[in-house]
């Protein structure tokens, strides 16, 4: 993971990484304690930079004055939750103060440096950070016996964001070819009845360019399918690999609770 996030924001002489490098040192080389956080360096650990695709999402381990003042000072917007977006060179970057992130806010995880956000996030695929000054990650044990096996579990269960963890779950289960560990498993079962079916569907169709949840017919054949990897049938992914994905098999072993 370091070696892969290492080559990309520092060493790699492509334009994306030159431009990325530029805005890192721009904008947040003020600040001793900035880390990468979400979908880069997860993707990152899973696939390389071929599989990254999303924006940049930064925490900053600093007043949140002094964020909220640097923010100001290069027009940043609002972003949710109590952060701030840019959009430079062809990136966008949401960024926030340690303490104004939502679960710390809250007061569901105490922190009092970078890698404490490791603990705050809702799926444990995205517990690890890339300490930009220091150049490492930083995670706890489960993170890579989670990439591993292949389960993807609730790191912390609190969420302001019910529908769009529901949304992202199931995507990235039949995408990634994942399982659910237990706790996500009965998040998904309580949470994707037939009002949560309609609204991952609809929201599936508005946001994603490739959109394909609407294929399913009811809220039990969508589960059983994130559920249940033997329910899936091939169908490839944005990577090109062949993975097991929507569908129904005539035999299956799982059983949705």
């Amino acid at each position: 993971m370091k070696r892969r996030i290492d080559d990309y924001v520092w060493r790699d002489d492509t334009l994306a990484s030159r431009r990325l490098r530029h805005v890192l040192s721009n904008h947040f080389n003020q600040f001793e304690n900035v880390a990468i956080v979400g979908g880069m360096v997860r993707d990152f650990a899973r696939v390389g930079k071929l599989g990254f695709k999303s924006d940049v999402d930064l925490v900053i381990d600093a007043p949140v004055e002094a964020v909220a003042d640097m923010a100001k000072s290069v027009n940043a917007r609002t972003n949710a939750f109590g952060g701030h977006s840019i959009s430079e060179m062809g990136w966008n970057v949401d960024f926030w103060a340690l303490k104004s992130t939502w679960a710390i806010r809250e007061g569901h995880v105490a922190a009092d440096k970078l890698e404490d956000f490791t603990r705050s996030t809702f799926f444990n695929y995205d517990a690890a950070l890339y300490d930009v000054r220091r150049r490492r990650v930083l995670h706890d044990d489960a993170y890579l016996l989670g990439l591993q096996s292949r389960v993807m579990e609730i790191n912390l269960r609190p969420t302001p964001m019910i529908l769009g963890n529901l949304y992202r779950a199931v995507r990235r289960i039949l995408l990634w070819n994942l399982s659910p560990g237990n706790q996500l498993k009965s998040f998904i079962t309580e949470n994707l009845d037939n009002d949560g079916f309609r609204d991952v569907v609809a929201m599936d169709n508005r946001k994603s360019a490739t959109p394909f949840l609407y294929r399913y017919k009811s809220a039990g054949e969508l589960r059983e399918s994130v559920v249940c990897r033997d329910y899936r049938v091939a169908m490839a992914t944005y990577y090109g690999e062949q993975l097991d994905l929507p569908g129904m098999a005539k035999d299956h072993r799982c059983s949705v609770v």
